[in-house]
């Protein structure tokens, strides 16, 4: 998340990232001043401490003091593009004389004021307005050509809208006209730029210059933050663990830079290769922060928030260029209760925006087995996936041969609804011929008298069981199922 341009206001990018609060960089190339950069800021200067505090800060995560995230730290907007289009659905219109819907409420028609909150007298968005899930954002009507007013007229006095669909509140930023240079054809499309806010959420993903990535883990208060003997309080919070494998000493060094060059208010060069053995970086900024009145090597004692105490050991702390990236939470959280199914196999879809489920593979199966977590597994697999109850013959253990039966007198058998229909299986049994009483007699709805086949069971399966059952019983093969008493 930056800058991404001059002309924002001008622009409609289909979805465009910006953050609020930039800064220009302490430590930065000369090249970053000859290409004008400070007009494109993309990132914050934060005093960023490197210490376990709380537990956290575990394996990439970090912690932002929320004082830090109240001034504003972080904070982001993204500018999404909704064209609102008329004509969607239909052939292109060449005249105007086959318009068939106009913006704007039905003159004749029933105007209600809660429509008038996001909506303008013309029919499109108000600017500024905000829109939450469901909210209308613009008024259509259809109208038909009349010759003899030589005009548009409607009809039906009925309006129709535009809807916003997305869970996000949202701020119609601009509203844009799309149409002929002329301005001779009514107007079938519109562009309405939205402006949706972005803090720093528990999730989001930010890093500094050098790779170092992490998760924001947790807003921590900031009279719980450690602080030092001058009162100055970390921004960030990372771990220590994140430096020794990955050897990203070029953060060390920007770390010292960045304190040195805001203690004496000054940009520092971070052009590389510029010291040598005998002429260290850590030697040069270290005399700096000596000049200032700082450790040489950029540590500090820092006391608890929680407690007062001095913390055993002296802190590195230092200021480092922070960015906010563009991976949030809230664009790939996924959560379903119930929602859309498959209709082949009765299974949850798959998709994020079609409100489906997150599979459970192979692997995850794998790992619930070797957990021993039994229950779990059928929950997962069957009861929260595709619970059916099918009815099976005990005798010839077949899904296929069960059917509902239909007494003689063409009536089924169904008085106490589903799941009181009475099944039998046709291939155990019999015509009924002879003198059987009607008792023992059913028939399928095509004429056929049977007697028997009662040997039946009401199990709970996978509907996709009985899926592969018919698809194996395609190809010549037949599933027999053993069903314990």
């Amino acid at each position: 998340m930056g800058t991404p341009g001059t002309a924002l206001r001008y622009r409609t990018d289909n979805k465009t990232y910006r953050l609020q609060t930039g800064q220009t960089p302490i430590v930065r190339p000369p090249l970053h001043n000859e290409y004008g950069l400070d007009n494109f800021p993309n990132g914050m200067n934060a005093v960023v401490a490197v210490i376990s505090y709380t537990g956290y800060d575990m394996d990439d995560a970090m912690i932002i003091n929320k004082s830090a995230h109240e001034r504003g730290f972080g904070h982001g907007t993204i500018y999404k593009t909704k064209i609102c289009d008329l004509e969607e659905g239909s052939r292109k219109n060449r005249s105007g004389r086959t318009v068939t819907k106009l913006f704007g409420f039905a003159p004749e028609g029933l105007q209600k004021a809660e429509d008038k909150e996001t909506i303008d007298e013309d029919g499109f968005p108000r600017i500024g307005a905000m829109l939450r899930s469901g909210d209308k954002i613009a008024a259509w009507h259809t109208v038909s050509y009349d010759p003899a007013a030589d005009d548009f007229v409607n009809r039906d006095g009925q309006t129709s809208f535009f809807k916003y669909k997305e869970d996000e509140i949202a701020f119609v930023e601009e509203v844009r006209i799309i149409g002929s240079e002329d301005g001779t054809q009514p107007c079938q499309k519109i562009s309405v730029k939205l402006r949706v806010p972005r803090s720093p959420v528990i999730g989001d993903k930010f890093s500094s210059r050098h790779g170092q990535k992490g998760v924001l883990s947790q807003k921590w208060p900031s009279n719980d933050m450690p602080f030092s003997e001058s009162g100055i309080q970390p921004d960030v919070i990372i771990n220590p663990h994140a430096f020794p494998s990955r050897m990203t000493i070029g953060m060390f060094v920007e770390s010292l830079a960045g304190k040195a060059g805001s203690l004496h208010g000054l940009a520092q060069d971070s052009t590389p290769f510029r010291f040598d053995e005998q002429n260290t970086a850590v030697d040069y900024f270290g005399h700096q922060l000596m000049k200032a009145g700082y450790n040489y090597y950029g540590n500090e004692p820092m006391y608890s928030g929680i407690t007062g105490q001095e913390l055993a050991a002296d802190i590195y702390i230092g200021v480092v260029y922070y960015q906010r990236l563009r991976h949030m939470v809230n664009d790939k959280f996924q959560v379903r209760t119930t929602g859309p199914v498959n209709s082949t196999t009765g299974q949850p879809i798959k998709g994020r925006k079609k409100g489906g489920g997150i599979r459970v593979g192979e692997m995850e199966r794998d790992a619930l087995i070797a957990h021993g977590t039994a229950f779990l597994l059928q929950d997962r697999l069957m009861n929260c996936s595709d619970y059916t109850k099918a009815a099976l013959c005990r005798s010839c253990g077949s899904f296929l041969s069960t059917a509902p039966t239909v007494s003689e007198y063409g009536r089924k058998k169904d008085k106490g609804g589903p799941g009181n229909v009475t099944i039998r299986c046709r291939r155990c049994a019999k015509l009924a011929d002879g003198i059987n009483s009607k008792a023992d007699v059913w028939t399928d709805g095509q004429g056929m008298r049977f007697s028997g086949g009662d040997d039946i069971a009401v199990v709970a399966v996978p509907g996709v069981l009985k899926y592969l059952d018919v698809e194996l019983a395609s190809m010549g093969v037949r599933l027999k199922f053993k069903v314990d008493p």
